[in-house]
């Protein structure tokens, strides 16, 4: 797989990968691409495993899908993560359901809640937020519920 980095700008215009297909192997440094996710796209962009790419997506959602299309790790800025936890567990800050409807911090709730559980799991945790990604991702109960779920498991 290329380098791959994927960032968010709305405002980016620039050239698609498509439109810079034949030149590529020409390229020495970063290749700086407008990304839409296309299946074209992406082929080509696999046509090239030794190219390191810089991929500009449009929102926060197209880069969670594109990260996830092309096996990437999403990176999840500290801050939002602090929140994240905050809304869900402080009891002074706690307003999950907020964190969830505002959407400000761009990303996914699902990427914030799956990455929280990830994490306390690889320091030697069971945190009660791994019991209930089955759940949410399986059986289709709302993100926004994921607090009143860790009360109703006697955990917060």
């Amino acid at each position: 797989m290329s380098d791959v980095e994927v960032l968010v700008n709305k405002d980016f215009e620039g050239p698609d990968i498509l439109e810079m297909a034949e030149n590529i192997p020409d390229i020495d440094e970063a290749i700086t691409v407008c990304w839409s996710n296309t299946r074209d796209e992406i082929s080509t962009l696999l046509r090239f495993p030794n190219k390191k790419f810089i991929l500009y997506v449009r929102d926060f959602r197209m880069r969670d899908r594109t990260v996830e299309n092309l096996g990437l790790f999403l990176k999840l800025e500290e801050p939002v993560m602090k929140k994240a936890w905050e809304s869900l567990a402080m009891p002074k800050d706690y307003d999950w359901r907020k964190f969830c409807e505002a959407n400000e911090h761009g990303v996914s709730t699902r990427n914030v809640l799956l990455k929280l559980a990830a994490d306390s799991l690889r320091k030697g945790n069971r945190p009660i937020i791994a019991d209930l990604i089955e759940p949410l991702f399986v059986g289709g109960i709302s993100i926004v519920d994921v607090d009143v779920l860790m009360r109703l498991k006697g955990k917060r």
